[in-house]
């Protein structure tokens, strides 16, 4: 291990120390999908942008971000952190009740859109906490250098109540290798569906440049004790895909 790398890990090590460690790693995330038109996009983006205050004095919102490769390019994706359930059934009561919201940003922005999905996925306590990951609502971007990219990996699991866990197992004694192996990259966040197709695991880093991640790919691959995670999870994965998204520019994730 170099020295950046043990530097890296230590830094990794202490934020999730001083975030509470697994136990702060809590409550729901939603994550948000809208395949918009392609002549609806400049639409969309500058009605979002314009109503990006009022989203945030509604919701709690993370970050959004827009499809660079990797999937439907049409698409934006967007992070929201719940209590519990309870908390999202409050914040979307405020949100169903402001006029503002509903007749000036919704009742356009709609017209943008041919599909909404959702899912509700809940943190991975263990995994995070195994790389040194901070709670999803507390992440701050490293300096901004270059063009960073976050990299989406979904995990589509064969049915049955073992998959799951079964992986985060395996992740959790594997990532910490990973991590030491890959200074440039973040794990911004690690867990699986509540609500929605349900086996399905996320991650999602963030890298300074999608070159950045292409090497650190690359580089994990000759980790031993990563190889092994990887090798005791394939036999359950359906599918997985994986898509580089930009931060759009009024996203609070940069």
């Amino acid at each position: 291990m170099s020295v950046l790398q043990a530097a890296a890990q230590a830094a990794r090590r202490a934020m999730a120390t001083s975030a509470g460690g697994a136990a702060a790693h809590t409550g729901l995330v939603e994550l948000r999908s809208y395949q918009l038109k392609p002549e609806g996009i400049k639409e969309f983006m500058r009605l979002t942008h314009e109503k990006v205050e009022l989203r945030k004095s509604l919701l709690p919102f993370l970050g959004m971000f827009a499809c660079d490769t990797g999937g439907l390019l049409s698409r934006v994706v967007h992070f929201y952190h719940y209590d519990d359930f309870g908390h999202r059934d409050k914040h979307r009561a405020m949100s169903a009740a402001n006029k503002e919201w509903q007749d000036e940003y919704l009742a356009y922005s709609r017209k943008c859109l041919i599909t909404q999905e959702s899912s509700i996925y809940v943190p991975a306590a263990g995994v995070l906490a195994a790389a040194g990951a901070v709670p999803l609502q507390q992440f701050q971007s490293l300096a901004k250098q270059g063009q960073p990219i976050y990299e989406l990996r979904q995990y589509q699991l064969k049915p049955g109540y073992d998959g799951v866990p079964r992986l985060l197992a395996a992740f959790e004694k594997g990532i910490p290798h990973k991590v030491a192996a890959d200074p440039a990259g973040q794990l911004v966040f690690f867990g699986s569906t509540e609500v929605g197709m349900l086996n399905n695991v996320i991650e999602l880093w963030r890298y300074p440049s999608a070159q950045a991640c292409h090497d650190a790919r690359k580089a994990s691959r000759a980790v031993p004790e990563w190889r092994e995670a990887i090798a005791a999870v394939t036999p359950g994965v359906e599918h997985f895909t994986s898509s580089f998204m930009h931060a759009v520019p009024f996203s609070p994730m940069q």
